[in-house]
This record gives C-alpha cells, sequence and structure tokens, in this order.
C-alpha cells in the first residue's frame, strides 16, 4: 500500500459562546482537516487544531502552507503502516525533530487511520488495546465574572460533568475569588481545579494553592511560564495539591525535562500539540517510567481529533480521569463528520468501527472552508 495523494481542508466554525483565557478571548475555531489517499483506495482522516498559537508557532495558515509545500510531498510513496519511517523522513528533511507538530498530528492521525481501516480495527486495537470503552469527561469554564461563575458552573455540573477546571488568569486573587464562590455553588465533593495557562510567578501560584488549602482544590495546571520548570519545580516541592505540566510538553524530550527537574506530578497530553499518536505514546510512556500520571486536554478538536481522544485514552491506562474534552458540539456550532461523537451526561464513549471511527462530511467541508482543498499528488 502507498499514499498517493493528500487533501487539505482550512477549516472555520464558530463556537457558540466566546471563550475567554488568559491568553485571549477566541470565537471561531480554526482548524485544518485533511484526507489522505492510498493506492488501495483507503482514505484516511487528520486533524490539526488550535486555540491560540503557542510556541509551536504554527496557525491554520502555516499548517496549510507546510502541508501543502513541505510534508506533503514528502509522503507521496510511503507506506503509511510505516509511522517512524515517516517522522525520521521528516525529520531528516526539515532539519529539526519534533518540528511542525500541529501539522505531523493531522498526518499521524490520517495514518492510524488507514491503518485501523485496512486491518477492520479500531486505532485504539493499534495502539494498546482496548482498556476502557466508556469515559468521564470534565469541562473547563470560561473566564467569567464573579456574579456570572457560580451559576455557569452549576449548569455545567447538571448537565453530567463529572469535573470542572476554572481558567486562570494574571488576577490570581480574583481566581481565588471565583474559585470559593463555586466552591460554595457546587459544595465540598465536586472535584475542581484552576488552569492558568502560565499566568501565574511562583510566589503567586503558592500563595493561591495557600489560600485554597480549605477549599479543596483538585490540581493547579501549568501555573508558570512553559520555560520556567525551575519555578514548576518549586511550586511542585511545596504544593499539597498535584501540579500539572501541560504547555511545558510539546515533544517528548521536554517530558524528559520534566521528569528529571520533578517540575510536576502530571502531564497533560494533548495530541494536537505533540504531533498524534506516535509522540503522545511516547510521552505518556516517559510519564509513566518517570511516576508522573497524564491527563487527557484537547485543543477543542473537530470530530476526528475528539475521536483520536477517546481512542487513545481508551488504550492507555496511565491517562486519569475525567477526560478535559468529550464532544465538539459542547462548543461548536457545528462538526465536520457524519456521525456524532458518542456522548451523554458527561460520559464519551469510544466510536464505533474500524480506524477512527467517523466518517468526514464532505458538504461540511465545503460550507466551512473555500469550497475546495489544496491537493498534492504522486
Amino acid at each position: 500500500m502507498k499514499i498517493i495523494a493528500l487533501e487539505i481542508w482550512p477549516i472555520k466554525i464558530p463556537y457558540k459562546k466566546s471563550y475567554s483565557t488568559s491568553r485571549g478571548t477566541i470565537s471561531h475555531g480554526d482548524h485544518v482537516v485533511i484526507k489522505l489517499i492510498t493506492d488501495e483506495g483507503i482514505t484516511g482522516a487528520g486533524e490539526a487544531s488550535f486555540i491560540h498559537a503557542d510556541r509551536a508557532g504554527e496557525t491554520i495558515e502555516t499548517v496549510t502552507e507546510i502541508l501543502h509545500k513541505r510534508l506533503g510531498p514528502i509522503l507521496m510513496g510511503f507506506d503509511p503502516f510505516d509511522v517512524e519511517l515517516i517522522m525520521k523522513t521528516i525529520d531528516k528533511r526539515v532539519g529539526e525533530d519534533f518540528a511542525f507538530s500541529y501539522s505531523r498530528c493531522a498526518i499521524d492521525l490520517a495514518l492510524y487511520d488507514i491503518m485501523g481501516k485496512a486491518l477492520n480495527l479500531p486505532v485504539a486495537k493499534l495502539i494498546g488495546g482496548t482498556y476502557r470503552t466508556h469515559m468521564e469527561v470534565s469541562r473547563s469554564l470560561s473566564i467569567k465574572p464573579l456574579s456570572e461563575i457560580a451559576g455557569d458552573a452549576e449548569k455545567l455540573r447538571d448537565m453530567g460533568y463529572k469535573m470542572l477546571t476554572l481558567k486562570g488568569s494574571k488576577d490570581w486573587q480574583g481566581d481565588i475569588k471565583r474559585f470559593i464562590a463555586v466552591r460554595k455553588a457546587l459544595g465540598d465533593d465536586f472535584p475542581l481545579e484552576i488552569d492558568p495557562n502560565q499566568a501565574y510567578t511562583v510566589k503567586q501560584a503558592i500563595r493561591l494553592i495557600r489560600a485554597l488549602e480549605d477549599y479543596g482544590l483538585e490540581n493547579l495546571e501549568q501555573p508558570c511560564a512553559w520555560w520556567d520548570l525551575d519555578g514548576m519545580a518549586q511550586v511542585t516541592s511545596v504544593s499539597p495539591v498535584p501540579i500539572t505540566a501541560d504547555e511545558s510538553v510539546i515533544n517528548p524530550a521536554d517530558a524528559i525535562k520534566v521528569v528529571k527537574m520533578r517540575a510536576a506530578d502530571m502531564i497533560t497530553i494533548k495530541l494536537a500539540r505533540l504531533g498524534g499518536f506516535h509522540y503522545g505514546r511516547k510521552v505518556a510512556a516517559i510519564a509513566e517510567a518517570g511516576g508522573l500520571a497524564c491527563n487527557m486536554g484537547s485543543k477543542h478538536t473537530f470530530g476526528v481529533g475528539t475521536a483520536a481522544i477517546i481512542h487513545f485514552c481508551a488504550a492507555h491506562s496511565i491517562v486519569i480521569e475525567p477526560l478535559g474534552y468529550g464532544s465538539p458540539l459542547e462548543r461548536f456550532t457545528d462538526d465536520i463528520i457524519v456521525e456524532t461523537i458518542p456522548f451523554k451526561e458527561g460520559i464519551v464513549s469510544l466510536p464505533e468501527g474500524s480506524g477512527l471511527g467517523v466518517t468526514l462530511d464532505e458538504t461540511k467541508l465545503k460550507k466551512y472552508s473555500d469550497g475546495s482543498p489544496l491537493v498534492v499528488k504522486s
């Protein structure tokens, strides 16, 4: 089997409501959806998804260009089962290991989708087997005024979510007040965490943890700048609650540094940012060998990327529940797959069928793009 063509679809779908974090407010999803086509007529679906541009430097525009001009031509003629060879060839051609991780994710997901379809197996069976088929889901809370956030939290709890993540900000004292308001609204036993997306200094993070010591803070995710592993380690060493590294880990080498420096208790796996299953599995293995746990984030994926998240979690016991994402229709006005991700009352289920278990909707691809893809052929 050989890869003979690549279709590249830049897609934009609006959010149902704008979403605010410490890095700004967003109103629509910028994604790149791809179709990887083989000489045996099997098509694999892949996706690169974004919320804000990060240190990987990729956006919908750069991924479209990179896939069209640089990585797409490299893929032609390869056997899609040779994932390691494909990734190493990309390394040699672009001159840097792990470069273009979002673009690689789109390729990686499509490769595994092809393999699963060719073998008539779900992707989960190819990356470790089915450890679980149903998973609890959490939900993040956009930054809201103190007067609104408790009401929003109650609505999400009543919808069945098993944990809530409050987005933090540089107003760390305001974050404390918002957390306490939500805690009082939801009661003592409902799991709550904070994710300031790197907004805190070391001292601010420690002061926040101490201020919330009696309020049941479940976890603090990426309190300090991604590059400040010394600072992350200081927070981790004194914190009675788990500290998670998110933006600090975008490749396996980062994961090794976090483990060595004891800079966190847990690593967030986001396939979109790590480069897909191939590199996500390496990071999970490093974390597990180093005695760290893993949780799962998303980058607010559409249906293809969401299916990939579920398959990864289904196959890896190291990933703790609840997962950070259930369905694109939680946030977006529409999706780009024919099926609906099986998600109900805070529980997401492994999609049925071979490969990723989802089918791209051609009508929606055209509706949410400029109508036609960029194409690479052998």
